[in-house]
């Protein structure tokens, strides 16, 4: 398998990680500011600066939200093992082990493709508390489809 990211959804990742994509305005709207510090083919890390909009009262993150956080950071791992500038994909599965409250006032995620096939791409990220100690592990699986 070549290990190249087309063009397009290059310039996507670089436009995310700049700051200037329109993801960036749609991500912190909905789910909080992240800021995509370095990606490569098949990996990217995050830092992710969590507010006071996401937290319940009792000073833990909703599980469900890191869930929603954890597809938007799949979709962008998939985007980086993707060759051809036609692709796309969509989740087809989606699980989240959580295995300590996640608060604020900050995350790390590291996310790696663990297989990319024809028609499928694999994604594992494990989202990290402030402590560096692992919070959730998000597993993801996307089917690839080609558009035109």
């Amino acid at each position: 398998m070549v290990r190249k990211t087309s063009a397009r959804h290059t310039d996507m990742l670089n436009g995310y990680k700049s700051g200037g994509s329109r993801f960036n305005e749609w991500a912190r709207n909905a789910l909080g500011h992240f800021t995509l510090t370095r990606w490569q083919w098949g990996e990217l890390h995050f830092v992710w600066d969590i507010d006071d909009r996401f937290i319940m009262p009792d000073g833990v993150m909703f599980g469900g939200h890191i869930a929603s956080v954890g597809d938007h950071i799949a979709a962008l791992a998939a985007m980086s093992v993707l060759a051809d500038e036609r692709e796309r994909f969509r989740t087809s599965r989606l699980e989240t082990s959580f295995f300590r409250p996640l608060t604020a006032p900050k995350a790390t995620i590291d996310a790696r493709v663990t297989n990319a096939s024809k028609s499928l791409i694999h994604v594992e990220a494990d989202i990290k508390n402030a402590d560096d100690k692992l919070a959730a592990r998000i597993a993801a699986v996307q089917i690839r489809r080609m558009t035109g």
